[in-house]
This record gives structure tokens, sequence and C-alpha cells, in this order.
């Protein structure tokens, strides 16, 4: 789109029609809609008389009476008015990866779906009318050897039906994964295995299998990523399955328990390794050896809390449960991992989310892509450079520029494009409490004093800052990153600008010393991850009030936490 006229409500008028638009001189987004589809017409166009259009990039139309009206673009969901979920772009274009489309041509025809959606007025979807969508549009815009794959795989927003010998129930990935954890698998490989086997399923066509059939499958993709004794541990897991579920507050259908994700609560929670396995294990015993098959998590809860004032104090108890809340807070969390580049952002950001079951990770880099796509080079040359050499698009052409640049300068073109980051952080982060949405948020563009909590009220936000005190350990995270990636974040550009680097740390210490945000000072990723849920657990015990502890906690509880504040 262009930029806007002097007047904001600048008028364009088209052989006896207006159309009310900001960016009438060069807005490219003039339709005509007939019956027999939509034609781009350029802004000075003899419009038809009796033609409806609109301007699809702002939501304006005229209507067949000739009013100017607001389009909406309401939400969409698939399904029915009495069983749906939110439609989403990223199942569509999963969707399409898996048919052999290109990402860039995937992403295009999710767009003009969810376009084409909303221009018909279509709230509500069925999973067989948006495929057949989807696979017009990829024809039309992809080719039909696309079309034809996507026509024959199972789409991933259709369900994969698993039948047992009571009931049909769809396929779930989490679930599979939360099973593979209880054989040792670390929950990033857990993960990997079910999302194999989802992918095998859906290209495959499959729609309806046995439970049977998955374990098979299961089996032979450990196999191949994990070797025969992983394939023969689950095998023995599968013989000797267990039939108690776990039924949560907002399901009707139980799930089976874990007691690996019980033990990674615990650990959490900073129960120690040995303690959080001794609960755990206990904990089933006593669930095994009730009567009912079914039983819900607030049950299991009251349980691990009584083992834990047993086995390990009142205040290890009153931090699980706190921990729990955490899960479901009162209000949103929002944690801002800062740090420069080469220092764990990301492996720790997934970490913690993982321990304090947030969906929600951000990386600042992503949304300084975005706003590169809508910016010019030419227009804020700061934003299309790295942080790190952001002061060389403001040397001033009769300057010579030197290898390395004064602190000064250094300091001057990181400042400006974490500004100019910000502003699209702070959007990011209002949405989200809109939405309700606790977010973990990580990147070099998270400056002490630059988000201030002020900013953004019914939220708890947690500012957090990853530092390497040892030059040498920073120069080995960029080695190893440079293998873990394959090369596509090569390690000569950063040491080119290593010093540089380093001296963008020793400023974000300053200011996170200045601000009061705490640091972690090159710990281990578990360590760290240690560090940081007890700096928000600590966080939101001092947002809630005397009587949100109590309502939340209990009394018990409450006044345990409140002292284990006091001693902190």
């Amino acid at each position: 789109m262009g930029t806007p006229d002097e007047s904001p409500e600048a008028v364009t008028r088209l052989t006896g029609v207006t159309l009310v638009c900001p960016y009438v001189k060069v807005c490219p987004h003039v339709k005509v809609r007939r019956q027999s589809g939509t034609r781009s017409l350029p802004p000075d166009s003899r419009m038809p008389g009796s033609a409806v259009y609109r301007c699809r990039s702002l939501g304006i139309a005229k209507r067949e009476d000739g009013a100017l009206s607001q389009v909406g673009r309401g939400e969409l969901y698939i399904g029915s008015v009495e069983q749906h979920w939110p439609f989403s772009r990223g199942l569509v274009v999963e969707s399409l990866l898996n048919a052999g489309a290109a990402p860039d041509a995937a992403a295009a025809v999710s767009r003009s779906l969810e376009d084409q959606l909303h221009s018909l007025g279509q709230t509500y979807t069925t999973t067989a009318g948006l495929k057949a969508l989807m696979v017009e549009l990829s024809g039309e815009l992809i080719g039909p050897d696309v079309a034809a794959e996507a026509a024959r795989q199972t789409a991933a927003f259709e369900d994969i039906v698993v039948r047992t010998q009571k009931r049909a129930l769809p396929f779930s990935r989490g679930v599979l994964a939360r099973s593979l954890e209880d054989l040792g698998l670390v929950p990033r490989d857990a993960y990997s295995v079910a999302s194999q086997v989802d992918l095998w399923l859906r290209r495959g066509g499959v729609q309806e299998l046995s439970a049977d059939a998955i374990d098979d499958l299961t089996e032979r993709i450990l196999d191949e990523q994990h070797g025969h004794q992983m394939r023969q541990t689950y095998r023995f897991l599968r013989q000797n399955r267990g039939k108690l579920g776990v039924l949560s507050d907002e399901s009707t259908l139980p799930t089976p328990f874990s007691k690996g994700i019980l033990v990674q609560s615990l650990l959490a929670a900073g129960v120690d390794p040995d303690y959080a396995r001794k609960v755990a294990r206990s904990t089933q015993r006593q669930l095994r050896g009730s009567d009912d098959l079914v039983v819900s998590r607030t049950q299991i809860r009251e349980m691990v809390e009584e083992l834990l004032r047993g086995v390990v104090g009142p205040e290890v108890a009153a931090r699980y449960r706190l921990l729990r809340v955490i899960r479901k807070p009162p209000r949103p969390l929002v944690i801002l991992l800062g740090g420069v580049s080469g220092t764990g952002k990301s492996l720790l950001a997934s970490e913690i989310a993982y321990r304090l079951g947030i969906s929600r990770i951000v990386s600042t880099d992503s949304i300084r892509e975005v706003m590169r796509a809508v910016v010019s080079p030419e227009l804020i040359p700061t934003l299309h450079a790295s942080t790190f050499n952001a002061w060389e698009a403001l040397t001033p052409p009769e300057q010579e520029r030197p290898k390395h640049p004064s602190e000064r300068q250094l300091l001057a073109g990181f400042r400006e494009q974490v500004q100019q980051v910000s502003v699209g952080l702070g959007a990011l982060v209002r949405r989200s409490l809109e939405e309700g949405v606790s977010m973990v948020l990580e990147g070099v563009h998270l400056v002490p004093g630059y988000l201030p909590a002020g900013n953004f009220a019914g939220a708890i936000v947690v500012p957090i800052l990853i530092t390497l005190p040892s030059g040498e350990q920073h120069r080995s995270h960029f080695e190893s990153r440079d293998l873990e990636s394959s090369q596509r974040r090569p390690r000569n550009r950063y040491m080119q600008y290593f010093d540089e680097i380093r001296a963008m740390q020793g400023y974000l210490e300053r200011l996170a010393t200045q601000q009061g945000v705490p640091l972690l000072d090159g710990l281990s990723l578990d360590d760290s991850a240690d560090r940081a849920v007890g700096l928000v657990l600590q966080r939101v015990l001092a947002e809630l009030s005397p009587a949100e502890r109590t309502q939340l906690l209990g009394e018990a509880d409450a006044s345990a936490v409140g002292t284990m504040q006091e001693e902190t």
C-alpha cells in the first residue's frame, strides 16, 4: 500500500462514483466484484455504474444502492454453530507444505482463501468445504500437481479418527508425545516422533485407523529415530498400558496419566529430581489403588500437594500450587528475555514456556522482519541492518567508515533500531493482553527501560537479561550455533563484529542494574530455566494482593508463600 494523501479524508472520483480512501493516489487494492469474480482496477479506471466495489485492504465498499460502508472482517470458524474451532491459516499452510508447495506459495493460497471466506461472509465452514476451496485455489495459484496432492492427502485441519475397542477419538500429536515422554524421551524428541507419525498419516491420506495401527507406526518411527531398544521399551508399555484417565476442567474426554509430565511440573516448582520422581511414583500408586479409573486434575493436585507437605515441606507445596496458578494466571504473563546474540535466549525461552505452560513464544527478530517488509531500506536504513552494525547506516557519506565504531557510534545505531522495533513489540504485547494470552518474548531488542511494565496495565511483566560474562564461552556459543543451524547463521559474520556484540552486552548490563532487571549470568540451560521460573514466581507473588493469594492458594499456602516472599 502507498502513503496517505495530505488529507485523511482524501477523495477520488471515478466516473461519478466516489470512494473514500486515505491512500487513493497509490492504492492498488480497488476491486470490482461481479458474479463472475474479482478483477483489479487502477484508480482512474471507469467504474461500471451497477458494480459493487471495495478497497479490500481498508475494508471500505460501495453497495449497490450507492451507500459507502465499512466491510467487517469477523472471526472465521471451521465446523458448525454447535461445534467449531477458529480458522487457522497456519493449518492451511501446513497442509500445502505437506503436499509439496513452496512456503511462499502456500502462504499466498492461505491468505487468498481467508480473503475469499471473508468476502463470501461465511463465518462457519465445514472441513470438506475448506479443503475443496483450498484445492481449488492451489490449482489456480500453484499448479495442478500440488492441488491433486492436496486433494489426496488428509489436510492438517481434518481429524484423523482413531478407533479403540469402545470409542473413536481424534488423533492428537500432544497425547502421543506425552506418552513417549514416559519412555525417557525429552519433550522435543517425543514431539518430533509424534509429528512424524502425524505427517506419515496425512501424506498417506489416512482418515481413520485403529489404535493398534497407530502403535505399529509409532514403533517403526521410534526404531528409525532412536533405535531398537526404544522400540522394545515402547512395545512393553503398550502391552502393559494402564487404564488410568485424567479429566481436566475444560474437557469431557480423559487423557492418560503421565508420571513424566508430573515430574516436569515438580521440577519447575523447585523440587529435587529424586523427590520429584518419588512423589510422582507415590501419586501413581495411590491413584491406581483407588476404585476410580478416571480422576480429575484437581484430585491429582491435592494428592501431590499433600505428599509434598510431608516429604519436602509446606513452602515447596505452596510453590507447586503457585506454579499451577501461573499456568492459568489471574492476569496474563509477559516474560521479556533480553540479551545480545549468542547467549542462548531462544532455547531458554522454549524451556521456560514449556515449564510454565505458555504456548506463545515470539522472537523480536521476527517482528523486525515484518517491519522490514513494510518499510524500505531507503526510508529507514538502520532497520535493515543487524543491531551490531546499525551504526554503519548512520555514518554520513562524506565521512570514511571506520573498521570498528566508537562505543558512542555503536550504541547510537543500536538504540535507534531498538526504538523502531519496540513500536511493533508494544503492539504485539497489547494484542496478547486483549486476548488474555500469556507470552514469552525473546531477543536483543528487549532493552531494559524500552518496554516499561507501566505501559501494559493488566499484565504481569517479568523482564530478564541473559548474559555471558566469559568471552571464550560466548565465542563457543557461536561455534555451536554455526554447527546446529547448518551454517545458516554463520559464525564468521558474528566474529567480525564480536567486539561490538560484547560492548553492547556491557551497555545492557549497566541498564539492567539501573532498572533493577535481574541477570542470568553464564548458567547452564537447566539452571537458567530454574532461576527464570523462580523469578517469575517471585514477580507473581509480588503482583498478587493478599486477597488474591488466599483465593488462589488457600489460607495455609497463602501464608507459606508470604513467608517465602519475605525471605526472598
